[in-house]
C-alpha cells in the first residue's frame, strides 16, 4: 500500500498505538514498525462484569501460576499466533509501545498465564510492512462464550470471551486489573480508528491432548 493509504494503515496497524497511560504515566502511541526488535502495542479492553469475580477464582485456585506467554490460540478465529513480550521505549523524547514482529505482544506489565489479574495482550489488525503478520486480523470473529489459550511453554490457560467491546483509543480504563484472573486482547477495528476489546475470565488449565 503506498501514499496516504499506506501512511495511514501504518499508524493504527501497531495495535496498542494511541493509548494515553492515565494519571502521568507513559502515553500510549503506537511505536514504529521495528523488524529487528520483537513487541508489539496495545488497544483497549473492556474487563469482565460481576459474572467472572464468583468464577474466577476458583479458576485460579485450580491452576498454577504460569511463566510467561509464548503462544496464543483462539479457535473461533483461526487465530494461533506466538506471543512476545512488549515495553516502553523512549524515542524523540516521546515514550512509545514497541511493536510485535510476527507474533501477538504481551504487555510486560500485565498479568501472567493462569494468574490473577489482567493479562493484556495486543496484535496487528493489518499491517503496512508485508513482512510482518496481521495476528489479530480475524479477531472480530470472536463471540461471548468462545475460548482463548493461552499457553506458558507446553502449559495452556483457556480463558472464555464474556465482554466484547469497542472502545476509543484513549479509553485507559480498560486495562486495570483487579484479583481476577482475566485476559484481555487488543487490536483496531477494521477501520483503524477505534480500538476492538476482547475480555475473558480464566477457567481452568487446559487438559493434556486437548487440541485447543
Amino acid at each position: 500500500m503506498a501514499g496516504k493509504a499506506a501512511k495511514g494503515q501504518r499508524g493504527s496497524t501497531l495495535v496498542a498505538t494511541g493509548m494515553v497511560l492515565a494519571a502521568g504515566a507513559i502515553a500510549w502511541f503506537g511505536g514504529r514498525a521495528q523488524p529487528a526488535a520483537p513487541a508489539g502495542p496495545a488497544e483497549t479492553a473492556t474487563l469482565p462484569g460481576r459474572a467472572a469475580e464468583a468464577a474466577a477464582p476458583a479458576a485460579v485456585r485450580a491452576v498454577s501460576n504460569g511463566g510467561l506467554p509464548t503462544r496464543i490460540v483462539v479457535p473461533a478465529a483461526g487465530i494461533d499466533a506466538p506471543v512476545v513480550e512488549v515495553g516502553v521505549v523512549v524515542e524523540d523524547g516521546t515514550a512509545r509501545w514497541e511493536t510485535a514482529w510476527h507474533a501477538a505482544g504481551h504487555h510486560l506489565d500485565s498479568a501472567m498465564p493462569g494468574q490473577p489479574g489482567n493479562m493484556v495482550i495486543s496484535g496487528h489488525v493489518s499491517v503496512a510492512d508485508r513482512r510482518n503478520l496481521a495476528v489479530f486480523a480475524t479477531l472480530h470473529r470472536v463471540k461471548a462464550g468462545d475460548a482463548v489459550v493461552v499457553y506458558a511453554g507446553e502449559r495452556g490457560y483457556r480463558y472464555i470471551v464474556e465482554s466484547i467491546a469497542v472502545v476509543d483509543p484513549d479509553a485507559v480504563e480498560v486495562l486495570r486489573s483487579d484479583a481476577r484472573a482475566t485476559v484481555t486482547l487488543i487490536t483496531c477495528t477494521p477501520d483503524l480508528r477505534h480500538r476492538l476489546v476482547v475480555t475473558g475470565r480464566l477457567v481452568g488449565e487446559v487438559s493434556p491432548g486437548d487440541p485447543a
